[in-house]
């Protein structure tokens, strides 16, 4: 069976992120940014096979711009708890915003962390820049197991529904996050690094397999393949209602990136 290419690109960036994290046993860090924003690519299709080889989806569309909020926390018990949110920031000023829609929602809100394969958060060697990369499966909703896990993507190719419609669980899931701009530091001399101003630009992806289990819109079920780009465009920003960004690490990876020219 071939695979589809976004779960080619999955399996090579477990790999990459396994070999950081191998690295850095005891790594520190955290990424906090309600500034992203975010478009892309939705399919759906009835059956996993379908999904995974990429053939007769019943649903190709894009998915609209919208804005992205991150909380990502690893072993840093000082800033908060391990944390794993991704997910469409719906909530600035009190929802009264035009991303507190179904129509290009996505969540990931695993309050313990529970569902991640990888994960690793580090500074580039010219503390500028720093890079989140995350790998999971098997985030859901509100589980036995994880009852204040909540998942969610965009239902579409439907018509409206309410947000149960949109419950499920990201069989597999992947992003990476580079924030530039942030002129990190590291004030007490301890080796982990805080930025110092909100970043100038955010790029990365964001790939997912997700599967529809909504109860009250059967036609909502089946499987979703989701691929994002994350970009400056932000609503949130543009009417000054969005927290400083906040990204911390004890790792600085010694390499040359594309930000050090």
């Amino acid at each position: 069976m071939k695979l589809s290419p976004v779960f080619v690109r999955l399996s090579f960036v477990a790999a990459v992120a396994s070999a950081a994290v191998c690295a850095h046993a005891q790594a520190s860090f955290y990424a906090a940014s309600d500034r992203i924003g975010y478009t892309g690519t939705i399919k759906v299709y009835n059956t996993l096979a379908q999904a995974l080889t990429n053939q007769n989806p019943r649903f190709v569309g894009p998915v609209p711009q919208r804005d992205l909020s991150v909380f990502v926390v690893h072993n840093a018990p000082t800033y908060y708890l391990d944390s794993n949110f991704f997910l469409t920031n719906w909530f600035s000023n009190g929802g009264l915003n035009p991303n507190n829609v179904n129509e290009g929602f996505v969540q990931i809100a695993d309050s313990d962390a529970s569902t991640w394969l990888l994960k690793t958060g580090y500074w580039h060697n010219n503390l500028n820049s720093y890079t989140l990369d995350v790998v999971g499966r098997n985030a859901t909703y509100n589980s036995n197991a994880d009852p204040q896990d909540l998942a969610r993507l965009w239902n579409a190719g439907v018509p409206p529904t309410s947000g149960e419609g949109t419950k499920g669980t990201f069989l597999f899931y992947q992003f990476s996050l580079t924030a530039n701009g942030l002129n990190g530091a590291d004030p007490d001399n301890d080796g982990f690094y805080t930025n110092t101003t909100d970043a100038t630009s955010y790029s990365g992806a964001f790939n997912a397999l997700f599967k529809n289990t909504s109860t009250t819109s059967p036609a909502s079920n089946g499987y979703y393949v989701v691929s994002l780009k994350f970009n400056n465009v932000s609503w949130a920003v543009a009417n000054t209602i969005t927290l400083p960004d906040e990204f911390g690490s004890n790792i600085v990876v010694r390499r040359r990136s594309r930000d050090d020219d």
